[in-house]
């Protein structure tokens, strides 16, 4: 029985003993590895495939009880797009801010408009020296159909309860009443977009006006403006977030793409009539 105990005692000793080597040499190395939630907004922003992300990155944050995930690193390459849709990928990038985690944004070729406003919820921002971003500012794309209609012989019989309810509408002949109108409801939603900016960026908004006036600018003048942090490369993006996050090493947990490519190309060509309801439908873009 003393032996038993003995040789219990002499396992744990030496198990401990290793576990104190172990522990002294990933020390000593400096050996850290590091969860980073990778994000990629790579083409037009729209309301089919960015809420489908923002779902899954909202989902990743939030199943994180252990605080595994030590960053969120954001890959850009995008011209912009729908406003309501870069507004929530902007809100998921300041729920992991919340949450504690660093966030790069990286933007590659272009990061305009939605694409720079979705940068504006990183906590850095890195631009690629040939890149192109900024962007500040909203418009409001409204079809008018009605000289087509005319020439098709097509009329519209239209009741409203107000003058104003059917403004949006392809059939409806717009005035310079309407224009003001419409003109003051794409001001509001940049008004936004400005404050985004200004306050991820340490700024007023009235500091940020000269340039956000729709204008697209060069990396260097983006950072001269103070819009991005620093010039560099999807490589030097990833090293400073390791740097912020105070990891070592970069194990990326990213969303799963589609194995079956014929759905994919399915599900990626709009039918006809999809792309008619696009166009039809008033939206607000960035």
């Amino acid at each position: 029985m003393r032996n038993l105990w003995f040789w219990l005692f002499v396992f744990f000793a030496s198990l401990v003993g290793i576990l104190l080597v172990i522990r002294l040499i990933v020390k000593s190395q400096g050996f850290t590895m590091g969860n980073v939630l990778y994000v990629e907004i790579d083409g037009n922003i729209d309301d089919k495939k960015i809420p489908e992300i923002t779902e899954w990155a909202y989902k990743k944050l939030k199943d994180d009880k252990l605080n595994r995930i030590k960053g969120v690193f954001v890959y850009i390459n995008s011209p912009g797009g729908s406003a309501a849709s870069s507004e929530e990928m902007y809100q998921v990038l300041r729920f992991a801010h919340k949450k504690g985690k660093k966030v790069v944004a990286y933007i590659h070729s272009i990061g305009a408009s939605g694409g720079y406003y979705i940068a504006s919820g990183a906590d850095k921002i890195v631009a690629n020296p040939a890149a192109l971003t900024g962007s500040i500012g909203a418009i409001i794309i409204l079809p008018e159909v009605t000289e087509l209609s005319r020439k098709l012989g097509v009329s519209w019989d239209i009741y409203k309860s107000g003058k104003n309810k059917d403004l949006t509408q392809p059939f409806r002949k717009r005035t310079p009443e309407d224009s003001v109108l419409l003109t003051e409801l794409a001001r509001d939603i940049w008004k936004v977009f400005l404050k985004r900016v200004a306050e991820s960026r340490g700024k007023k908004p009235e500091d940020l006006l000269p340039i956000a006036d729709g204008r697209v600018l060069t990396a260097l003048q983006a950072l001269e403006w103070g819009l991005v942090d620093t010039l560099g490369t999807r490589y030097d993006a990833v090293e400073i977030l390791k740097k912020m996050a105070g990891i070592k090493k970069v194990r990326f947990i990213k969303r799963p793409k589609k194995q079956n490519l014929l759905k994919q190309i399915l599900e990626n060509s709009s039918s006809l009539g999809e792309m008619l309801e696009d166009w039809l439908i008033p939206k607000a873009y960035f």
